[in-house]
Order: structure tokens, then C-alpha cells, then sequence
């Protein structure tokens, strides 16, 4: 999530005004929409295969939220990219908040990275909502990338944690 996103982010500041599904005014934004949709499948793959009933429902919410919320994106492509920006914004301040009260609650290990990546989700989700200049298709979809970059980088903290956790041995008493 972390390659793609920045990966994302060097094409659209590289070639902003590509065309995709026949879209000239969308920019990168149905690419972003197919990235947020694949992850979205993920984490609900997450959630069906978590063992705790609370890891359920966290990964179910989050994976229904980036569906629904990547297919709209991209069956409005037909519109104008103003029809998606209050989506967009709604999107990017959810999940920042979201992720920010996950950090929080389960007290997180690398929590700060997590907290990092939802504050400039937030941050991303006012700025599309509140300047005018930044409702265009490419600032909509680097947006969208920035965030999926910042949650592949929380997600590689939290392995990194892991394998350091497995790696250090457990004493008995």
C-alpha cells in the first residue's frame, strides 16, 4: 500500500492530466477509486479471517467504507469532479477520525504512525473541502493516494512490531 500510493503520487504530480475512462477532467482519480476499492477488499478478507469478534467488525466498517465509497467515485465519473469532492472530503476526514479513535482505544504499538498518517488524512479531507483550488481531479486523487500511502506505512510499523515481538524470547518464571 505504501509503493502504490507513493507510486500513485509521483504519476499524477509527473502526468496530471491523464485521461482514464474516458474522463479528461477526473485525472488519476478512478485509478486512486480502483486502488481504495482493492484495499478495501482486503481488509474485508481481514475481517473474515480475524479470530477476535472486536478485529471483525473494525476491519468489516473500514473495508465497507472504502468499497462503497471507491465505487461511487468511479461510477461518477461521468460527472464533474465537483459532484465528488464533498465525497472525497467526507471519506478522508472519516477515516482519519476513525483511524485516529483505533490508535487511541487499542492502544496501538507505533501508535504515532498511525496517528501521523489520520491526522494528514484529516488534514487532506479539510483542505478539499474548504479551498476551492484543490477540487480539481488531480488533487483529488493524490489526496486519496497520500492516504493510502500513510495507512501502508502504519501497517508496515505494525509488522515491523510483530516480527520484533516474535523475535524477542519469552521468560518464564
Amino acid at each position: 500500500m505504501l509503493a502504490l500510493g507513493v507510486l500513485f503520487v509521483i504519476l499524477i504530480m509527473l502526468k496530471p492530466d491523464v485521461i482514464i475512462l474516458h474522463a479528461k477532467e477526473f485525472s488519476w482519480l478512478p485509478a486512486a477509486a480502483a486502488l481504495v476499492l482493492l484495499v478495501g477488499f482486503f481488509e474485508l478478507f481481514d475481517a473474515f479471517i480475524a479470530k477476535e469478534l472486536r478485529y471483525f467488525f473494525l476491519n468489516l466498517q473500514n473495508g465497507v467504507l472504502d468499497i462503497v465509497t471507491s465505487s461511487l467515485i468511479i461510477f461518477s465519473v461521468g460527472d464533474t469532479p465537483e459532484a465528488v469532492y464533498t465525497l472525497i472530503s467526507a471519506f478522508l476526514i472519516a477515516k482519519g477520525v476513525i483511524r485516529l479513535i483505533i490508535a487511541y482505544e487499542t492502544e496501538l504499538p507505533h501508535k504515532l504512525s498511525t496517528m501521523t498518517g489520520a491526522f494528514f488524512s484529516i488534514v487532506l479531507g479539510l483542505l478539499v473541502f474548504s479551498v476551492e483550488l484543490l477540487r480539481q481531479g488531480w488533487f483529488l486523487a493524490v489526496a486519496m493516494s497520500i492516504d493510502i500511502g500513510f495507512r501502508g506505512w502504519s501497517l508496515i510499523m505494525l509488522g515491523l512490531w510483530e516480527k520484533q515481538q516474535k523475535e524477542i524470547p519469552k521468560t518464564s518464571n
